[in-house]
């Protein structure tokens, strides 16, 4: 398709296709509005590991943190998340069982399991059946104290070449119902062989791409089945793109393979770095933090080379080119007392307590352009990881962008 077919106007523009700008534009075209949103490639939200939380999970209980209802909305067009009352308790790869607001639905539940739950063993690169059920038993979380995990011996891996398949491309073949069936029937041919009732299945995460497949395999073995979460970078993440992608082809909302560099001026044209442009009155700023690239971390110290930087600056900066405000804890980021910048232990976890760089972004007092830019240019609002104080985390992103979605879908009108 042509550059010229690509460029174009509607009523809201969405800058990132991660979960902070998919909740934007669903929140958006839910309220009428026409939306294009401009997708720049991979962000946090690919390195979703499956579990979803309001709040890090650290400083999380299991409990029912009230979820917002336009926030239900976007999760039920995704289809693709399990968010129970009450939360959930999820097992990581890494042998700790951990609270979470949700979860994938290829993701194992163990909040409430009693009785044997079988860690299927598999020669598949980071999976130990045997540590990792020793490693749950010990970790007697008291949401999941009725779960005694055991080894599951079972002959799930088909092909030698799936012995070190990456866990996407594992998954991926889980996505034909033929080799789901395969897979049934050999955990229950092991759950034979291992004599007794299991009350639950636990995974490799290899449960499907273009859609979890956990629910089919538990229906099939009329026994709870899931993965554990994975490290960031496996299946989860290409699930939600996948689901987002659906949930945008219903709405009628356009993705474009875009980069944004520019936002703002009359009329408010959002410049891509290939050129093309597109206008709106209404812009929401979805690019993630300084994992998805929407800010960099650039004080003054890395301007040297030979000499001495010419002045002192603030830490981060944001990748695009737009008339906002950084910011953290409610005012602008203010520039060191020094040429040399902040030490990173100042602004970096685990040292400081509320760390910059977890704080830090667009200040939403003054992301609406209005009393940055031209009087005639387009309000603009962030969400995400890209807007200050929002906590790191799915759901908190997501709820940042329902708002700004439908925010920007009021002011478009």
């Amino acid at each position: 398709m042509s550059r010229e077919a690509h460029s174009g106007a509607a009523d809201v523009v969405v800058a990132g296709a991660g979960i902070a700008g998919t909740g934007a534009a669903l929140a958006a075209a839910a309220a009428g509005a026409s939306v294009i949103v401009l997708d720049g490639g991979t962000g946090a939200s690919h390195l979703a590991t499956g579990a979803v939380d309001v709040r890090p999970w650290s400083l999380a209980r299991l409990a029912d943190e009230p979820i917002d209802a336009g926030v239900r909305t976007v999760l039920d067009a995704l289809d693709a998340y399990a968010v129970p009352d009450g939360g959930a308790a999820i097992l990581t790869s890494a042998g700790v069982i951990r609270p979470a607001r949700g979860h994938d639905r290829a993701i194992l539940d163990v909040r409430g399991v009693r009785g044997r739950v079988g860690v299927v063993a598999c020669r598949r690169p980071g999976w130990d059946a045997a540590w990792l059920a020793a490693a749950w038993n010990d970790a007697r979380a008291p949401f999941a104290l009725g779960a005694a995990f055991e080894p599951l011996d079972a002959a799930i891996v088909r092909y030698q070449d799936e012995e070190v398949l990456p866990e996407a491309d594992f998954a991926a073949r889980h996505d034909d119902s033929a080799r789901l069936d395969w897979l049934a029937e050999r955990l229950r041919e092991a759950m034979a062989r291992a004599g007794g009732i299991f009350a639950a299945i636990v995974l490799p995460p290899m449960l499907g791409v273009a859609r979890a497949r956990a629910g089919e395999l538990a229906r099939t073995l009329a026994v709870r089945a899931g993965e554990a979460s994975a490290l960031p970078g496996g299946p989860a993440g290409l699930r939600f793109e996948a689901a987002r992608d659906r949930a945008f082809a219903v709405a009628g909302i356009a993705r474009i393979a875009a980069r944004v560099s520019a936002i703002g001026g009359p009329g408010g044209p959002i410049v891509c770095d290939d050129g093309r442009t597109f206008r709106a009155p209404a812009v929401v700023l979805a690019t993630g933090g300084l994992l998805g690239g929407g800010l960099t971390y650039a004080p003054s110290e890395a301007t040297m080379v030979a000499e001495l930087p010419h002045e002192a600056s603030p830490p981060l900066r944001l990748s695009v080119m737009a008339p906002v405000v950084l910011g953290a804890h409610g005012r602008p980021l203010e520039s060191p007392g020094t040429l040399f910048g902040y030490s990173p232990e100042a602004v970096s976890w685990p040292f400081a307590r509320e760390p910059l760089l977890e704080q830090a972004g667009v200040l939403t007092g003054f992301s609406s352009g209005e009393d940055q830019a031209p009087p005639d240019a387009s309000p603009l609002f962030a969400a995400g990881d890209v807007a200050a104080d929002v906590p790191r985390t799915f759901l908190a992103a997501l709820a940042s962008g329902t708002a700004a979605g439908e925010k920007a879908a009021r002011r478009s009108r």
